[in-house]
């Protein structure tokens, strides 16, 4: 067993950092609705090989948002999900051929860009205010699809395109991305299976923070309640801020 846990985490530091970054991003996924892969994945990225990054991102997604779903049933908007997830399955094999074609330190520096793009555009308060149809909502469920299935991080083009749509509140944009990444994570993992992917040292990641995910996953989840009626945007804008500084510090390295 210790020489087990010594071939996951040669370094103390490495622990604590991966550790530090498991129980940040659950708890900002279970308030905001996204963001686990966002803060995750560059974070993994300086330590896992990519298709390893991608398994242990969505399997830990994958265990919260069961977590979170039961409550949210009822209240799912299911015209929505038909209309935005289908394009999103389309992108995951695309991103699949890319996650195997393209070098590790690019996929990184993709990755890591990726999250300082969308959290400077957030911050800024920027909208999307172009027009709103079947072409726009496959371009963002592609695009979706894609980033998914080549780092875990599938929201940002999803986040970009429905944040400033009309009547769609905090409430429906969490119960939504949850609904979203139900579906995308199995469909990423299927494809890894039948690519022949996933390996044990995934899974022992996985086992090894899934405990404080989970625990993480049900804080957020109090943190979402109380702040509806408190404090949600500056709580908001300093998870952005926090993302944007692992964004740039895992660009630079």
């Amino acid at each position: 067993m210790i020489d087990m846990w010594e071939q996951l985490f040669p370094t103390f530091s490495m622990f604590l950092v991966m550790l530090l970054a498991t129980i940040a991003a659950a708890t900002m996924r279970a308030f905001s609705g996204f963001g686990a892969g966002l803060l995750l994945a560059p974070v993994l990225s300086l330590y896992l090989q990519p298709v390893d990054v991608v398994a242990v991102v969505v399997m830990l997604n994958f265990v919260s948002t069961f977590q979170m779903l039961p409550s949210m049933w009822k209240d799912i908007d299911w015209p929505l999900v038909w209309r935005m997830v289908p394009p999103a399955l389309i992108g995951i094999p695309v991103g699949g051929v890319l996650l195997a074609g393209l070098d590790a330190d690019l996929l990184r520096r993709i990755v890591a860009g990726v999250v300082v793009v969308l959290s400077l555009i957030l911050l800024a308060g920027w909208h999307y205010k172009g027009a709103r149809g079947r072409l726009q909502d496959t371009i963002a469920g592609v695009a979706s699809g894609i980033l998914t299935s080549i780092g875990g991080i599938g929201g940002p083009p999803f986040v970009l395109y429905m944040m400033s749509a009309k009547g769609f509140s905090p409430v429906a944009f969490r119960i939504f991305f949850t609904v979203f990444f139900a579906v995308t994570q199995i469909a990423t993992l299927l494809m890894l299976l039948l690519k022949g992917s996933l390996r044990p040292t995934q899974f022992a990641y996985t086992g090894a923070f899934l405990p404080i995910y989970v625990l993480a996953t049900a804080f957020g989840s109090y943190l979402f309640v109380r702040a509806l009626a408190t404090r949600a945007d500056q709580i908001k804008r300093i998870s952005l801020w926090f993302l944007l500084i692992v964004g740039v510090v895992t660009f630079i390295i």
